[in-house]
């Protein structure tokens, strides 16, 4: 008898939507429970299987296919048993017929029958006024775009019980501790499965702290008094977590490593029918021992030179209080030199004294990484690279990269090697050689040349600045634009570099709320060794918000960037000019195709350029979405013309895929006043958000 084979059978098939891995999974779970229990060791061996068995393992499928809104469903249980007898049984969630007994089978076999699904159509909610009735049906009527399949609004006991839970933790987040959510009791329609719920809410009044205290074990005063922002403000769980980390920050200055705070509402009087009701807020402190910080060890930096670790610990210094706010610092800096896999930190106490040891117990990264990159894009298609990786050179956490980039339309390369800690670890310095030939719609580029740049945070904007010296050599091969002055086809450039970012984006590969800009400027002056002049001027801007709220299923983004070439006379490097258009810029016109054109149609570059981006983002369902967008673009050929001596408009939809490296984009847009040689409209595919 093949009995580990028959057990093996032991699987939920499904033969509708709903539940099917998980239901699965837990049955297997039950089988390899059964083997060990009656079989015992490794279940290799020939026992049968009961009638109890069988029915345990339908009530777990039976579970899961109600938890999916199959109000009536059932499990077939096919059997052959012992002697070779075929049986079979049709069981419900509530066991109404239990199996024969005695029973024992060889092979076993459970289809799920799910039924009909239960589906919420509608919520009605009374006696709700502080949080929106399309917020609150959210909770128990989920909508998740465009679509909203069945199983996302599917109904069962279990599921309205946990949606009443969230919107009472939701109202209780905004002070009002007092609320109760209940559902009132609903069956399914039995033809459709359709299923009304009524929703009554009963908020009470809100909580506010209007007065505080301490109770410090052994005594004392709380350091530095009431947190700020904690009277006056709506009582909740979430303000009473930040007010006791913000004591306990105040513990841990004072050497106070093992300070517990607590805090909790003392309401007071109830005045039936009040908007609010006072409380007392009341920090419970556990101080603990106070401890001063004796030495600081390192264990695992094999390759790392001790000095490298000292400068990202200066902080710690011996004889000072035991601070753990100041060792995860000291932690997140030495995990940010790039070289670390894993840095831990840990107390260790020497002699059981008032003395502690800090213990950062590192795992040092391989020394060479290799990492490849693809993409695609509408002009340059395929698009691939190689980057090969270095990390902490001479023990200095140094590091240098290695990327080749090849594509349809061109070749780039470049080799850039980092110091992490210039001037007192504040500034990151960095030295670049780089070369690029790319295909353009009108001329072939090629640039080539050297650089240096350091970086540092700007912490009073919350910004990352940057200033560098680059060397290029530019060339513009098989030119066919039109005639613009007299731009010079090859030119030497040596120009100062100076950069301004700042991104609060929630996410930078699919921005959903928040904000992003830059600005950099490039300054060519033939003192530094080149033998042109101009200034180069880029500033972008881009907004993200949800409409609707958190749980919003659309979203508004807006673009905005404006180039300048200034002080360059008539003598433009070619590369240097700007060509519009293509599917991060004025999407109804392919790459560079969106730049003036002259009296012969031929395309010229432009000196000024701005361009506003507006897109509204609809969820489809899942990971899918709708966008609609309008593109606007202003460009001049000379400075005199400045801002723009044409507009370009563009609008289009497009359709997304939100993958792990960014939306999979394909997007078309129509051209609302083509020239004359402009096509009507481009299609475009790409990976990443436009801007």
């Amino acid at each position: 008898r093949a009995h580990a084979h028959a057990l093996a059978a032991t699987t939920a098939r499904r033969r509708a939507r709903g539940g099917g891995d998980r239901s699965r999974a837990r049955v297997r779970v039950a089988v390899a429970a059964h083997r060990k229990a009656v079989v015992g060791g490794d279940g290799r061996g020939g026992r049968p299987l009961d009638a109890g068995f069988i029915e345990d393992a339908s009530l777990v499928l039976n579970s899961e296919l109600v938890e999916d809104g199959f109000f009536n469903a059932s499990v077939r249980a096919s059997w052959t048993t012992e002697t070779g007898v075929r049986g079979e049984a049709s069981l419900d969630a509530q066991l109404s017929k239990p199996l024969p007994r005695p029973l024992e089978v060889r092979a076993l076999r459970l289809d799920a029958v799910p039924g009909r699904r239960a589906v919420v159509v509608a919520v009605d909610i009374e006696g709700l006024r502080e949080i929106g009735g399309a917020e609150a049906r959210a909770f128990f009527m989920p909508d998740t775009g465009l679509y909203t399949p069945e199983r996302a609004r599917a109904w069962s006991v279990a599921r309205a019980r946990r949606a009443a839970e969230q919107l009472r933790d939701a109202l209780r987040a905004r002070g009002f501790e007092q609320a109760v959510v209940r559902v009132d009791d609903a069956r399914p329609d039995s033809e459709t499965g359709a299923v009304r719920l009524k929703v009554r809410v009963d908020e009470g009044p809100r909580w506010r702290v209007t007065t505080w205290r301490a109770e410090v074990a052994g005594g004392g005063e709380l350091p530095g008094g009431a947190p700020e922002g904690l009277v006056g403000a709506a009582w909740s769980r979430g303000l009473a977590l930040d007010a006791a980390q913000a004591v306990r920050a105040r513990y841990f200055v004072l050497g106070h490593a093992e300070a517990g705070v607590s805090w909790r509402a003392e309401p007071g009087p109830s005045e039936p029918g009040a908007a609010e009701r006072a409380v007392t807020a009341v920090a419970r402190v556990e101080p603990g021992p106070a401890w001063t910080l004796r030495e600081v060890r390192f264990e695992g930096a094999a390759k790392t030179r001790p000095e490298t670790l000292a400068v990202r610990t200066r902080g710690l210094v011996s004889g000072r209080p035991y601070d753990p706010t100041e060792i995860d610092a000291a932690r997140l800096r030495l995990a940010r030199l790039g070289v670390f896999r894993q840095v831990e930190a840990a107390g260790e106490a020497p002699d059981g004294g008032g003395e502690r040891d800090v213990v950062f117990r590192l795992m040092e990264e391989v020394r060479w990484q290799a990492s490849w990159l693809i993409g695609y894009g509408s002009y340059e298609q395929l698009r691939g690279a190689v980057e090969l990786t270095r990390t902490n050179l001479w023990g200095l956490a140094h590091r240098d990269r290695v990327e080749l980039g090849q594509s349809l339309k061109g070749s780039r390369g470049e080799y850039r090697y980092t110091v992490p800690t210039l001037f007192n670890d504040t500034v990151e310095g960095s030295a670049r050689v780089f070369g690029l030939r790319r295909e353009e719609p009108s001329f072939v580029r090629v640039e080539y040349g050297a650089g240096v740049e350091a970086g540092r945070d700007v912490p009073w904007i919350d910004a990352r600045g940057s200033a560098g010296l680059s060397y290029q050599v530019l060339r513009a091969d098989r030119v066919e634009l039109g005639d613009s002055g007299d731009d010079v086809n090859n030119s030497k450039v040596a120009a100062v570099m100076l950069g301004l970012a700042r991104d609060v984006r929630d996410n930078p590969i699919r921005p959903r709320e928040g904000h992003r800009w830059s600005a950099r400027t490039e300054l060519a002056r033939p003192e530094l060794g080149g033998d042109t002049r101009y200034e180069r001027v880029e500033l972008a801007w881009s907004w993200h918000r949800p409409l609707g709220g958190a749980d919003a299923e659309r979203w508004l983004h807006i673009g905005a960037s404006h180039g300048v070439l200034t002080g360059a006379g008539e003598d433009a490097p070619v590369n240097k000019l700007f060509f519009p258009g293509g599917v991060s810029s004025l999407r109804g016109y392919l790459e560079g195709e969106a730049t003036q054109r002259d009296a012969t149609g031929r395309f010229v570059g432009v000196r000024s350029t701005w361009l506003v981006n507006v897109e509204l983002e609809q969820l489809v369902t899942g990971r899918w979405t709708a966008v609609l967008f309008s593109d606007t673009l202003g460009t001049a050929v000379d400075m005199d013309a400045w801002p723009n001596s044409e507009v370009l408009s563009s609008v289009g939809l497009g359709l997304r895929y939100q993958s792990p490296i960014g939306p999979l984009r394909l997007e078309y847009g129509l051209n609302l006043n083509p020239r004359d040689g402009d096509s009507s409209g481009t299609l475009h595919f790409s990976i990443g958000f436009p801007f």
